[in-house]
């Protein structure tokens, strides 16, 4: 039973654990947890994309006889998903935010929760998720983060959720292999700067992941989700777009993610996910005789603006993109880096993510695709 004790209006910035003193973990509940821990933070329509099923209902209704409306299905609708993550924050299974600069008051619907992982799933998900329970209780204490960072991660979330939801529905033609993102990602390489002095470039991307095209093999993407607040070149060691732009290019030419990421093989020679070389011996502790090594990636930059197909790129995608030739040939003409707008995807069409969407700095490359 999941009903409050009484009726009351719940607090929403704060649990009330004597709510719902009869509350049953369901199944639906624990893929909801595992979610938001996998994702790091989800919103409600982050989570109903991934949970709903084909019968599930969202808000349709019919008019019976009676002049009453009433549901077409009784599925798992978005009422019944507020309900389960209502008693999962007050029960403690969740933690909820609600970010600072969401508008509120007249003309605008109540601020959208975040969700990010309780203190009381550690117990649930250290069956089944790779995580000592260590870690997990980790990512719990690092959901105090401030709300730069966490609107960032959950702009980062969606835009895995929306390739998660186009390899579901590309009937088995694309498969996500991997999804990689946190601290473990973080490296160095050394190379020449634009003085041509030696420079060590630090390559800490927002993700990693791999996806495999059925008739076609593999491909491996860095990602970078830019939110319009890093300089695109600073003096000084000031962080900036041109600085990641040289460390991607060298820590490529070095090989060095060929020898720091591999896949893991089964038994069978089927891939099943990514082995990271960290020096941390207890993770991914794996025989080199079912390791394949990455031999390839390419950097992914969604960034603000525009590329609408048959326009060129306008806002901040077009700055980004325009400061490439000033960093030399070899960058000018480069394919090693692709460009678009995070409006171009969609939760509703999930599938424009394989679109041919992406830029390059070359215009005469014309607009390319994930999957191709």
């Amino acid at each position: 039973m999941t009903e409050p004790t009484r009726r009351k209006t719940l607090p929403r910035y704060q649990r009330d654990r004597t709510a719902f003193p009869k509350f049953t973990l369901r199944e639906r509940d624990r893929e909801i947890v595992r979610l938001v821990f996998e994702h790091r933070f989800l919103d409600t329509e982050l989570i109903w994309h991934l949970v709903k099923k084909d019968g599930d209902s969202a808000e349709a209704c019919r008019t019976g006889r009676d002049g009453k409306a009433r549901p077409v299905s009784y599925g798992f609708g978005r009422k019944a998903l507020y309900k389960r993550l209502q008693a999962l924050y007050h029960t403690g299974y969740l933690d909820r935010r609600f970010p600072a600069d969401q508008p509120i008051g007249r003309g605008y619907d109540g601020p959208r929760a975040i969700y990010g992982i309780g203190p009381k799933s550690v117990a649930i998900l250290s069956e089944v998720v790779e995580a000592s329970p260590q870690e997990i209780r980790r990512v719990v204490e690092s959901n105090k983060v401030g709300d730069p960072f966490m609107r960032h991660a959950l702009e980062i979330a969606r835009l895995r959720v929306i390739l998660e939801l186009a390899c579901r529905g590309s009937q088995d033609k694309v498969r996500l292999i991997f999804w990689e993102q946190g601290p473990i990602l973080q490296d160095w390489v050394y190379g020449l700067d634009e003085d041509d002095q030696e420079h060590e470039f630090s390559v800490y991307p927002d993700a990693f992941f791999g996806i495999e095209v059925k008739g076609r093999g593999k491909a491996q993407y860095f990602l970078e989700l830019d939110r319009g607040t890093m300089p695109i070149a600073a003096s000084g060691n000031r962080s900036d777009i041109r600085k990641k732009v040289f460390g991607y290019y060298y820590y490529r030419q070095a090989k060095q993610h060929s020898k720091r990421y591999r896949y893991r093989r089964l038994p069978d020679g089927a891939i099943t996910g990514l082995h990271v070389k960290t020096n941390d011996a207890t993770r991914h502790d794996f025989s080199d005789s079912i390791l394949e090594p990455i031999k390839f990636f390419r950097v992914l930059f969604v960034a603000p603006g525009s590329s609408t197909v048959g326009r060129s790129a306008e806002g901040r995608l077009a700055n980004i993109i325009g400061a490439f030739p000033s960093l030399g040939k070899r960058f000018a003409s480069s394919q090693l880096f692709w460009f678009a707008s995070p409006d171009e995807f969609s939760l509703e069409r999930p599938e424009t993510i394989f679109a041919h969407q992406w830029l390059t700095p070359n215009p005469e490359h014309g607009r390319k695709s994930i999957i191709e």
